[in-house]
């Protein structure tokens, strides 16, 4: 009688990490399912409409699938294609609109349950039945751009205000004002101003950590500051927002700025989530799980760490370019451990 084929290992996030750990797990011949909760890279379609990777294609590859763009530099709608048809060439099995909602080990495998995305319009409930899949091993690849630091003042919430930049045709002459000290603060701030917004930046410390910004931008940046396109408020924090005007506290004394639209681009901070249902530790200063660099192998055997998760909160450690590897050390470890996986 023939052994039972192994379960598979479940990867969870159909980024480009996660996509990178499944091609190189299918090129050792270890069965996989991934898991994504929206589509495949709907992280780069969450990036900013007009984002140029800094990146050229051949440091986006992925699976030896050619990355062909129209400039020097791919687009965010070109990264989306790419990745989709890495997903289509190599024909990874994924599932997506399909949730993790839990994971439990169940001796040497992990049983998975998940919830996918109802179609039928009619039916009034936005997700199925719970589904249980068993897995060998399990590889945590979701990034964590779910959780943005809150600031924790009234009108946070209020519908023009976000924590997230798309695009800045809609604020062409509004006043604008960002919230943050970062690179993605300043690259907001930046696009603002080229749509024609009237851009203020507050932070709350005296200036930048430089190395929290991307050299190549602070040029430009450094211009449209210069030119008076970005205002800055150095030393300055929120203290509440209403529908037109940002409410500012300035050492010990009190501002209000005009707003049509608000941007807290204050940074994200990583969960337990799955992994500390798995018993993985975060460190309490970097955010970064425990893993052995060498395999991405966290200390709760079978399961593995990927991509920008693995950064902790300085998020701009790992790009696709150096997490885009962390599949090859991962399907490595798994082979070396031979059928079992778990």
């Amino acid at each position: 009688m023939s052994s039972p084929a192994p379960a598979p290992v479940a990867i969870v996030g159909a980024g480009p990490c996660g996509l990178a750990a499944a091609v190189a797990l299918h090129a050792v011949g270890i069965p996989h399912i991934v898991f994504e909760k929206a589509t495949v890279a709907s992280s780069i379609e969450n990036y900013p409409t007009n984002l140029v990777f800094f990146s050229t294609p051949e440091k986006l590859v992925i699976g030896g699938v050619p990355f062909e763009c129209a400039a020097e530099r791919p687009t965010r709608r070109e990264g989306m294609d790419y990745y989709r048809a890495v997903a289509a060439t190599h024909r990874l099995d994924v599932r997506e609109r399909e949730c993790v909602i839990r994971v439990e080990r169940a001796d040497d495998e992990f049983v998975l349950h998940t919830r996918a995305e109802r179609r039928d319009a009619g039916a009034g409930a936005p997700s199925g039945p719970v589904i249980v899949t068993q897995a060998r091993a399990v590889v945590i690849a979701t990034g964590y751009f779910d959780y943005p630091n809150m600031l924790g003042v009234p009108g946070e919430d209020l519908p023009h205000v976000s924590h997230r930049f798309v695009e800045g045709e809609s604020a062409v002459g509004h006043e604008a004002v960002v919230v943050g000290g970062g690179n993605s603060a300043v690259e907001c701030a930046m696009e603002l101003a080229r749509c024609g917004a009237s851009v203020t930046l507050v932070h709350y410390e005296t200036g930048f950590v430089s190395h929290l910004i991307k050299p190549w931008i602070l040029p430009e940046f450094e211009r449209q500051v210069a030119s008076g396109e970005i205002r800055l408020r150095w030393s300055t924090r929120v203290t509440a927002i209403s529908p037109t005007a940002v409410s500012l506290l300035t050492d010990d004394a009190t501002a209000t700025l005009p707003a049509r639209v608000v941007y807290l681009m204050t940074g994200y901070t990583p969960r337990p989530g799955l992994l500390g249902e798995l018993g993985v530790k975060f460190d309490p200063t970097t955010g970064i799980p425990e893993h052995d660099p060498a395999t991405m192998e966290t200390p709760a055997r079978g399961v593995f760490v990927a991509g920008v998760l693995t950064s902790g909160i300085k998020a701009n450690g790992v790009f696709i370019e150096n997490g885009r590897g962390h599949g090859a050390l991962i399907a490595a470890a798994l082979a070396a451990r031979g059928a079992g996986g778990g």
